[in-house]
């Protein structure tokens, strides 16, 4: 095992991975914890319920869930809570396009703040139910004699088990077990004159179950905590876990019950997670660039132009492009995307007033990048003759675009 990330290198590593990345005006406090300290202050923020929704917010009011997300994501004491939730977001991959009611997506992002952190059993369960999810994949239109395959087929497919760990035969059964699970308004509702009560077969199991049955049944195939645990390490971890990490991973989840907290902890405080060489090694999507951009600046809230920034990078909050997500790593990358994330450094960079934009330029060498440039990077700074290009170049530098 290489030595591994010590000292504010490992805590700003952290901070990236498991939240937005260093703030600048706690990062001085967190860069002199433990590492040790420093993962159960992170872990501590998934205890805390999301916060209370303002008086007068209106989700219908248009941008105004996005707008609440981007500012929790910015205020958060390192972010995990919300990193989870956009985790969880792409995973359970819900549009408004077609769902056409920002109220229940912002349901929906208030069930994945509140559970994500829990059983994933429960939380299966619980996007199950979620009027969103019904809405986004025909579950109204799954009735008895009539199944509707769009729910099964995700459910198992991108959601649970991952694809080849399946059958098209559990496809039809697991819609059967799923009919009568609707919506009405913002309200999940059984319609038992819906639902097919007769035997069905899945996974070599047979019964007369109905969808929360289904949902035991899946979590408990191996299969699902090996996609779990893929999925975990390539977000939080790196980019490119092997057969072993992933076995490892998934025995440690089945022996906690599928505990994504539990899962968390394990990532974060294994050794592997701090070689160095997986410092630095995934791609800030759109969301993760701007906010941490925010942070490092002292931004105190998220102007206009940034959900207008994300919406050319391709990451608009509630509208993922499809039920498969949103794109990883270099795929972030286009021209256009890196022309874009250039845009939005500049824009970022004049955020701070004027007369604050020297002693944050000169900060930002550290709580950014934590010292750490290539040569061609520092003479390029040093080049730099106004702290706003200063801010820009730190910003909009190859260094800054990954976790």
């Amino acid at each position: 095992m290489p030595e591994l990330l010590q000292g504010p290198a490992a805590i700003a590593h952290l901070l990236r991975r498991a939240g937005f990345g260093p703030a600048l005006a706690t990062w001085a406090t967190w860069s002199t914890l433990t590492y040790d300290d420093a993962v159960d202050r992170v872990l501590a923020e998934l205890e805390a319920p999301p916060p209370v929704d303002p008086t007068g917010f209106d989700p219908y009011d248009l941008g105004t869930s996005q707008q609440l997300w981007l500012e929790r994501m910015l205020h958060a004491p390192a972010g995990l809570a919300e990193k989870l939730t956009l985790f969880w977001h792409g995973h359970f991959a819900t549009s408004d396009a077609k769902v056409n009611d920002p109220q229940a997506l912002w349901n929906q992002y208030t069930l994945l703040r509140t559970h994500g952190a829990g059983s994933f059993r429960e939380l299966v369960l619980g996007i199950s139910r979620d009027v969103a999810m019904i809405r986004w994949l025909d579950g109204n239109a799954n009735r008895s004699g009539h199944p509707n395959e769009n729910y099964g087929r995700e459910l198992q497919e991108l959601f649970t088990l991952g694809i080849g760990n399946y059958t098209e035969q559990d496809i039809r059964e697991v819609a059967r077990a799923f009919t009568g699970w609707g919506s009405r308004k913002h309200t999940f509702v059984f319609r038992p004159e819906f639902h097919d009560a007769g035997s069905k077969t899945i996974h070599g199991q047979t019964g007369t179950f109905g969808g929360e049955e289904v949902i035991d049944i899946l979590v408990a195939q191996p299969a699902c905590a090996r996609f779990l645990a893929t999925k975990f390490l390539r977000f939080f971890s790196h980019p490119e876990p092997t057969t072993e990490e992933v076995e490892a991973l998934a025995t440690e989840m089945r022996a906690n019950g599928l505990s994504t907290r539990a899962t968390l902890a394990t990532i974060l405080r294994a050794p592997a997670f701090r070689q160095p060489a997986r410092q630095r090694a995934l791609v800030k999507s759109p969301v993760e660039f701007c906010i941490a951009a925010l942070r490092a600046v002292g931004a105190e809230t998220v102007p206009a132009v940034v959900p207008e920034a994300l919406a050319r990078m391709g990451q608009v909050l509630f509208y993922p492009p499809s039920v498969k997500g949103w794109p990883e790593g270099r795929a972030w990358m286009s021209s256009v995307g890196i022309v874009e994330r250039l845009r939005a450094a500049q824009i970022i960079s004049v955020l701070p007033a004027e007369t604050e934009r020297a002693g944050i330029a000169a900060q930002l060498v550290d709580v950014a990048l934590q010292n750490e440039m290539p040569a061609a990077t520092r003479t390029a700074l040093e080049a730099e003759t106004t702290p706003q290009g200063r801010m820009a170049l730190l910003l909009g530098g190859p260094e800054f675009q990954v976790n």
